[in-house]
């Protein structure tokens, strides 16, 4: 908003298909006084589960927040509870990095919660401001806060479970800025007075898509930990502006954070580095396993300070004037709960088929970029699915780089191409195996192919399900 006036809560879009979309006005609550104590004055901010408005105690003349229920989630016991939860969760929260709740009540049908009126704008619109993303320093500033806030949370038995840019704002109080989290709509809370059924199903997804964790997106029992791969996924959007996983679908976002293993960062050209120790952090947060992700928000915190410190990225991290060197770059980015370096097809990890658990397979695609019906982002999760882990090379030296055992071809109809990148491979040292993906190819084309040294070839489009058939036996065959 232009005066950098923002609601103090944001809202869960997601609202059963089921339900028509109601027909309503906005900001039609104006003037209207709730529970003979609060007018409402203007609206702020809507969103599916209701609105927000700049409201008024009428006897004490104080400015509040007052987010009102849409009418048609009232009807929904289950999501009126939720309202109910995010009041109680809120309130439970004496925190200063968390929006304080005043009060929560119903008048004439009308579900409303009562809070501390901000000013200022959330942290996703401010990163939407920018050209470039924000300084290291910055982000800092405002993850300490943050994770102070989840360490109280979490003590008190709460997940919040919907973290995300635009639900940490940026409040302007008394000359300076205060982070405080938000919308605790879809927390989890161990609450012994709501003695109603579950609101976490198992059998229901709730969250914002690129910031869920692989757990939420499977709709399991969350913990604490999810909230830390949230931060990962917060961290990540203010490293590059993005998060790490993005589609076309909620779906193929989901399976991204199921399945593929997070990207390298997306910095612009001229920005500062990213300093190890938060490169290493942010992908200890984003580990796919709860288990395999830094202790608590404390830890995350001692962390995130340390990583900003060269004076202690040089008590962890060794020097090229050190005793030991630093050794390739591939080496020192650590790896993610992925495929093991080194590790080889048909060892004791070996899985039922026949193939190592885990394998990390080449791509380089031949003769231009991603083609329609070719190996493309569908295509790669799906092989995930698989613990087939597809590495894309920019050109074929960096593949050879790679030294993968099998790797994958996608030419498209660049025959020639595919056959010239075929003879280097198999003149490699080892020699490397390919499969070959070509669009239409004819009976020539394909043995051309299998004269060049394809191990096989698929016909576009390329399905996962046989992709990965043939990378298997291409594994199994290269132990």
């Amino acid at each position: 908003m232009n005066d950098d006036r923002s609601p103090s809560s944001a809202f869960d879009a997601t609202v059963p298909s089921i339900f028509p979309p109601p027909v309503r006005v906005s900001g039609a609550h104006c003037g209207r006084i709730l529970s003979g104590k609060y007018k409402l004055i203007k609206l702020l901010g809507s969103g599916g589960m209701g609105e927000v408005y700049e409201g008024e105690h009428v006897m004490l003349s104080t400015p509040v927040a007052v987010k009102t229920m849409h009418p048609h989630i009232a009807a929904q016991p289950d999501l009126a509870r939720r309202v109910g939860r995010e009041a109680h969760a809120a309130s439970r929260l004496r925190h200063p990095n968390v929006v304080h709740v005043l009060d929560y009540g119903e008048d004439e049908g009308l579900f409303h919660i009562v809070m501390e009126l901000l000013l200022g704008l959330s942290a996703g619109e401010w990163l939407a401001r920018m050209a470039e993303p924000p300084p290291l320093e910055e982000i800092a500033q405002i993850l300490v806060p943050v994770l102070d806030a989840l360490e109280r949370a979490h003590a008190e038995g709460i997940v919040h479970r919907d973290l995300k840019p635009e639900n940490i704002f940026l409040a302007q109080q008394s000359g300076r800025r205060v982070v405080k989290v938000l919308d605790f709509g879809l927390a989890h809370v161990d609450d012994p007075r709501d003695g109603g059924p579950t609101l976490t199903q198992t059998d229901a997804m709730g969250g914002t898509p690129e910031f869920m964790s692989p757990e939420q997106c499977r709709s399991l029992a969350v913990g604490p930990s999810a909230d830390l791969y949230s931060i990962g996924c917060v961290l990540t959007a203010l490293l590059q502006r993005k998060p790490p996983f993005t589609g076309e679908s909620a779906m193929d976002i989901v399976s991204r954070h199921m399945f593929l293993p997070p990207p390298p960062l997306a910095r612009p050209e001229g920005a500062p580095p990213v300093p190890p120790l938060l490169e290493r952090l942010r992908l200890d947060l984003l580990a796919k396993s709860a288990a395999k992700r830094p202790r608590d928000a404390a830890d995350v915190r001692a962390r995130l300070l340390e990583a900003m410190s060269p004076e202690a990225t040089l008590l962890r991290l060794p020097t090229r004037k050190g005793d030991e060197p630093l050794g390739a770059r591939s080496q020192r980015v650590p790896s993610w709960d992925g495929p093991h370096q080194g590790q080889r097809v048909g060892s004791r990890e070996e899985g039922k088929e026949g193939v190592a658990a885990q394998a990390s397979i080449g791509l380089l695609r031949v003769g231009a970029s991603e083609a329609e019906g070719g190996v493309g982002s569908a295509c790669v999760t799906g092989l995930a699915a698989q613990s087939l882990y597809i590495t894309e090379a920019e050109g074929l030296a960096d593949l050879l780089k790679l030294a993968s055992t099998a790797v994958i071809l996608d030419a498209g109809a660049a025959i020639s191409e595919a056959c010239d990148c075929l003879r280097r491979l198999a003149s490699a040292t080892p020699p490397v195996r390919a499969v070959v993906c070509a669009d239409k190819p004819g009976i020539e084309s394909i043995n051309a192919l299998i004269a060049a040294g394809a191990a096989d070839v698929v016909t576009y489009p390329v399905s996962p399900d046989t992709l990965g058939r043939k990378l298997a036996r291409l594994l199994r065959r290269g132990r």
